[in-house]
């Protein structure tokens, strides 16, 4: 993936930059507030990652734009607000979410990676994907992913998995013969409560129906289950009816758009206002875009466009309700009650008595190893042979993270054990940019992906010139776009200038904290009449 262009703007400002590469970029300028993390957001952002801007600006009032390429196909995406236009071919596809993208993007330019959340598989969003290869200025953190909320660490690990083909789900790696000695000591004292009292172990349900413990357990234990479905259906169906929703707004766009006839022979359709003969259609969203629909060629792409989003749409309807109804059977066979005799019951009374103490401690243990086996469940399905594998990974990241800092840094004494760093370890000086640096590079050296390496402020905390330079050869090792941004104090001016290893963008003659101007209005208003939208 090679980014080749980055606009943004609106009718009175924009700035556009085209003066990457596709080796090592370097934005560099003399003082702060040039406009380069400005860029870099606009960048993530039009891909689809959670925003991250200076306070000050108002990134929801701006078109942002991004001309990308991927195994030698030209890609155009331009999204405002929520909303996303991609252009490939000529072919225009229109999104109204980052979930819509994201499903047209693995199905059509990339596949994203998979992982299972609360339940379901899902694609994962790019604000976790994008972890891989881009480190902002801000928000940075050794010991956890960025933007911690819906996702956590362990979707990051079961993204990377899932990323190398060896998705485990949720597995964590942790000490396997701690919890193999802890279910051991577990189950032996179970089965010694068991052969002192053998009622508790009989086969027969006789034991639920006089035991109070018993039943309020099992019928805990029922109505979790319940619950959980319960949950899954509820959320499943709202997606459902979602989707419904949407195709009907399309289907009833589709209407309105092959009702426009401006070839009728007894007229044509104008505007009652201004007597023009354009006509806009206005996609969906708070944040939208209007497209001139008075060419047939247009209106035909946008149909094309919508007619795809539908028979999506009627995809996720299907596996949807696949996905309900599997859970409204799992419902009634737990559902399901079990026949007992006046008979069993007198028979069991007085032994169940004798129990009572037993059966309590017995509902203590099973509760403990419940959740031993459900953080273990998805691990039990999985061999050995790719538990390995997934540990492998980690251990080749890991191992890669130390070599290269220890390039970087051959007097550092820090040591990588994972991927990311105890919550009680601090960095001081430029350690953390260092840590940073050699994830990134770890990522795209292990992962071989083919996604640009982006960091914003790569010489933060004062990287020293001589490590500076040990990065950047490092880097351009690496067969994959790079871009860097900094700020260069007065005796580094003109320090890039001459390296051949490096495309340096200077930004030091913008104005601060306006990196947008009127001077380019011109030809971002055409960029964005490729996508049909006219300011």
């Amino acid at each position: 993936m090679i980014i080749q262009k980055v606009a943004i703007g609106n009718s009175e400002e924009s700035y556009i930059e085209k003066s990457l590469s596709e080796s090592i970029n370097i934005i560099s300028s003399d003082d702060n507030n040039r406009g380069k993390t400005i860029l870099i957001q606009s960048l993530m952002f039009c891909l689809g990652n959670t925003p991250a801007f200076p306070s000050t600006f108002n990134f929801m009032d701006y078109y942002h734009i991004v001309f990308f390429s991927v195994q030698d196909k030209q890609y155009a995406l331009c999204r405002k607000g929520n909303s996303f236009i991609l252009k490939n071919n000529n072919k225009i596809m229109m999104f109204d979410s980052i979930s819509e993208l994201k499903r047209y993007w693995t199905k059509n330019i990339f596949k994203l990676p998979t992982i299972i959340k609360n339940g379901i598989e899902r694609i994962v969003d790019p604000e976790l994907f994008y972890q891989l290869n881009f480190v902002g200025q801000d928000k940075k953190d050794t010991s956890a992913i960025t933007n911690k909320g819906y996702y956590n660490k362990a979707d990051f690990f079961s993204m990377l998995y899932s990323y190398t083909d060896i998705n485990t789900g949720s597995k964590t790696l942790e000490d396997d013969d701690q919890i193999k000695k802890k279910i051991k000591n577990l189950k032996e004292e179970r089965k010694k409560l068991l052969t002192q009292h053998e009622i508790l172990s009989s086969t027969n349900s006789v034991a639920s129906y006089l035991s109070s413990v018993n039943d309020r357990l099992s019928f805990k234990l029922k109505i979790e289950k319940i619950e959980k479905l319960k949950d899954q259906i509820l959320e499943l169906s709202k997606s459902r009816n979602s989707a419904l929703s949407r195709k009907s707004k399309c289907e009833l766009t589709i209407k309105e758009l092959k009702s426009l006839n401006r070839t009728i022979e007894s007229g044509e359709l104008r505007c009652m206002d201004c007597n023009s003969t354009h006509i806009n259609f206005k996609s969906a969203g708070k944040n939208s875009y209007s497209f001139d629909v008075s060419t047939t060629e247009i209106r035909q792409q946008i149909l094309e466009s919508i007619s795809e989003k539908i028979n999506a749409y009627n995809e996720d309807m299907d596996n949807l309700t696949f996905e309900i109804n599997k859970r409204q059977e799992e419902m009634k066979k737990i559902l399901e009650q079990d026949e007992v005799s006046i008979e069993l019951l007198v028979a069991f009374k007085n032994e169940m008595f004798s129990a009572e103490d037993a059966e309590a401690r017995i509902k203590i243990i099973d509760e403990d190893l419940k959740k031993i086996e459900d953080d273990l469940l998805r691990n039990d399905t999985v061999s050995k042979e790719f538990i390995q594998k997934q540990q492998d990974l980690i251990k080749n990241i890991t191992e890669l993270m130390n070599t290269t800092y220890s390039m970087i840094d051959p007097y550092g004494n820090l040591k990588f054990d994972s991927i990311f760093t105890k919550s009680t370890q601090i960095f001081s000086g430029s350690e953390a940019t260092i840590y940073h640096l050699v994830k990134l590079y770890s990522f795209a050296r292990v992962l071989n992906y083919n996604l640009p390496v982006i960091v914003d402020s790569f010489r933060a905390e004062d990287l020293s010139t001589e490590k500076e330079a040990i990065v950047l050869e490092i880097f351009s090792q690496l067969n994959v776009q790079v871009i860097f941004t900094t700020t260069l104090k007065t005796e580094e001016i003109g320090k890039y200038n001459d390296m051949k290893l490096i495309n340096h963008i200077d930004y030091s003659k913008h104005n601060a904290s306006k990196i947008l101007s009127e001077k380019k209005l011109g030809e971002f208003k055409t960029l964005l009449q490729d996508f049909s939208i006219k300011l």
